[in-house]
């Protein structure tokens, strides 16, 4: 996996179907005439779990948003080995617009579709437009908060732990995406990683992360639908199962 070049994949001009998603309410809070400009440049492609989007020190040329699947930021180490360094879900942002290239590369975990546009066009419509491009630059950040969350995961001493850091942080990110009004119970997540790569984000092996989703479990705090389909029963149970800082309440 992180071989596969998506090549010439096909692409779809546009902001696709979703129209209350992240990327379409973004634009629809812009002035028409901006939005005039920034709709057009964007098209949906479609990647296969291994394809890289973007490589790593690569400056890439393409900034985008995740629509379905699972994105990893995958670091490289000289002896050849990977570490998944943090996990785009949908509604994050990748490609470091503003910025310089990345030392990680970003490839596909799972199938996904994903929202790209040409980096320099972006930037140049953004930048003429104070309100624009503070909006785009909160979104700028997504990557570096998926940097900082894996940090905390590995803050855990026990798998358990990081297992409830996981699943929280992205019922967190749900909860942004989907609904800022607040949490209800149960969460469902479809958790599209394979057990492999989870495994190998959390620091752990694949028979101690399936152990420690039955821990859970028998507490009362998740239930098991399907090893890829998971209802969080108990959210204030979960933070406290984390064992670290990690808060109901600290979204901005």
């Amino acid at each position: 996996m992180g071989e596969n070049q998506p090549g010439d994949r096909e692409e779809t001009p546009g902001i696709g179907t979703e129209p209350d998603g992240k990327l379409a309410r973004l634009l629809r809070s812009l002035a028409p005439e901006l939005r005039a400009e920034l709709e057009p440049i964007w098209r949906r492609r479609h990647h296969e779990r291994g394809d890289v989007l973007l490589s790593e020190d690569e400056d890439g040329g393409i900034v985008g948003y995740v629509i379905e699947g699972l994105l990893g930021m995958v670091k490289q180490l000289p002896d050849g080995r990977r570490h998944i360094i943090g996990l785009l879900v949908p509604s994050d942002m990748f490609g470091r617009a503003f910025d310089g290239s990345s030392g990680y590369q970003i490839e596909a975990l799972a199938d996904s579709t994903v929202q790209i546009c040409d980096r320099a066009r972006f930037e140049e419509i953004v930048s003429r437009s104070p309100e624009a491009e503070h909006l785009f630059l909160v979104n700028v950040l997504d990557e570096l908060d998926a940097a900082r969350e894996w940090v905390i995961v590995l803050g855990g001493q026990k798998i358990v732990q990081r297992l409830a850091s996981f699943l929280f942080i992205l019922c967190r990110r749900k909860r942004r995406a989907d609904s800022p009004d607040g949490y209800d119970a149960p969460i469902n997540l479809r958790l599209v990683i394979r057990r492999r790569d989870l495994a190998h984000y959390l620091g752990s092996r694949p028979e101690s992360v399936s152990r420690a989703f039955h821990e859970l479990e028998d507490a009362g705090l998740v239930r098991m639908n399907t090893p890829y389909d998971i209802d969080v029963l108990d959210l204030p149970g979960l933070v406290e199962a984390a064992g670290d800082d990690l808060v109901l309440d600290d979204d901005p």
